[in-house]
């Protein structure tokens, strides 16, 4: 990541920026101009999640065929950036007095830094002001072949619970409390919980609680003591993060005879933007200037940083980018060539005064 951070570092130098790389290699840049008003945040990330082996191409050699590029991270999100550097190649007569960009590291990951443990976006902003009110999150909204913006992301319940059986040796399990026997009816619990969803503009937004990682046990001729999960349940703008953590709590309070222990992750809430909100508009207008149409609206349910910009800084942030989600972490992941063509477009519209 170091050397994404270089390569980016050096493309927004030669694009004039002034630019610093903090711990966890994020790269911060700021422009100023002597036309236009008020300063404007662009934000994305560079890191992305793992390969899988089902991969039928190399995903660390991005390869073109017909319209896609193919490759580890391409729609989530390494696309919309190259298509914004591409937009501020010729930016005469800027929109705005002053630009911001962040380009984050540790978005898809998380890293361990002085004892604490750290997503890049809320480390940067905890460490550093920004000047900026309104700006973009740089996310994959495309649906079909068609942008969308999108005005809000959801929050999350995050958790852990630990069940505490009792370990014995394995060639009498009656001495002991198998855990991992005790978990699988904590998750046959959490399961029961009801789905979510939110419409906007015919885009259903659709969560569920998710069991997402699980370990347990020391070796095969024990009795596991201890087993722990850990579980994310997204919060939708159209409901409140402490009903929904009351709804973990619900679910689990029906569990008899079972020792276990939960511990909740700091609260991420939702956020959802008015449709008249400055930033809203000039999306929407740059893209039925640019393409031709009135895009859509619609919500995310997943996380984006744009959501640590609206609740630690007070920026407020629309989503947009030319990502596709329905391939976004998957295998033989791969961005539409024309989608970044006409994304950097609008980018370019949305920054330049004369559009």
């Amino acid at each position: 990541m170091r050397k994404c951070a270089e390569f980016i570092s050096s493309e927004l130098s030669r694009l004039g920026f002034s630019v610093t790389v903090d711990k966890l290699n994020s790269v911060y840049a700021t422009k100023g101009f002597n036309l236009g008003k008020g300063a404007f945040l662009i934000n994305t990330h560079f890191d992305t999640v793992g390969s899988s082996p089902r991969w039928t191409r190399n995903p660390l050699h991005v390869s073109l065929e017909g319209d896609r590029l193919y490759g580890l991270g391409t729609s989530d999100a390494k696309g919309g950036l190259a298509a914004t550097l591409h937009a501020m190649e010729n930016l005469n007569e800027p929109r705005f007095r002053k630009l911001e960009i962040l380009f984050s590291n540790y978005e898809d990951n998380n890293v361990v830094l002085d004892g604490e443990r750290w997503l890049g976006t809320p480390y940067f902003l905890a460490h550093n002001k920004l000047e900026a009110k309104t700006g973009i999150n740089v996310e994959g909204t495309v649906k079909g072949d068609e942008f969308m913006v999108s005005l809000g992301c959801g929050g999350r319940v995050g958790f852990t619970v630990t069940t505490i059986g009792k370990e014995a040796h394995s060639s009498d399990p009656r001495l002991g409390r198998n855990a991992i026997y005790d978990m699988m009816k904590v998750i046959e619990a959490l399961r029961k919980m009801p789905p979510a969803r939110m419409t906007l503009d015919d885009h259903e937004a659709y969560t569920e609680l998710n069991v997402s990682v699980i370990e347990g046990g020391t070796a095969i001729n024990v009795v596991p003591g201890e087993c722990e999960i850990t579980c994310e349940r997204r919060v939708l703008p159209n409901e409140d993060w402490d009903e929904v953590k009351k709804g973990v709590e619900s679910a689990l309070s029906t569990l008899q005879d079972i020792e276990f222990k939960v511990d909740y992750y700091k609260p991420q809430r939702s956020y959802l933007l008015d449709r008249t909100d400055p930033a809203v508009v000039l999306a929407v207008d740059s893209v039925q200037k640019t393409l031709g149409y009135a895009p859509n609206f619609r919500v995310e349910s997943g996380r984006t940083d744009s959501i640590y910009f609206d609740q630690l800084a007070g920026i407020k942030t629309v989503i947009m980018g030319p990502g596709d989600g329905y391939v976004e972490h998957k295998p033989d992941e791969y961005v539409s060539v024309r989608r970044l063509e006409e994304f950097s477009r609008i980018m370019h519209h949305m920054l330049s005064k004369s559009s």
